[in-house]
């Protein structure tokens, strides 16, 4: 992982936390995709045309409540 993965990857586990969800196994390779795909932390990857996605949106912290993860799988609930 380079440098700039690990700061996104670190960003997005200090939102985690913030937001009292864990992170999941596929959250390193996420944060490496966005970086590959230039994607900002407020744009969703695995679904960039939907505006009110990204790590820790208000949508995305409603899925995890519901479903127990994110669209991406990439945070979930707390048990």
């Amino acid at each position: 992982m380079n440098v700039q993965q690990m700061t996104m990857l670190t960003e997005m586990i200090a939102r985690a936390n913030e937001a009292g969800v864990l992170i999941t196994e596929n959250t390193p390779k996420i944060a490496a995709a966005r970086i590959r795909m230039h994607r900002d932390i407020t744009v969703c990857p695995c679904a960039p045309d939907d505006k009110d996605r990204g790590c820790i949106s208000a949508k995305c912290l409603r899925e995890i409540k519901e479903t127990g993860t994110c669209h991406c799988n990439c945070f979930k609930r707390k048990e």
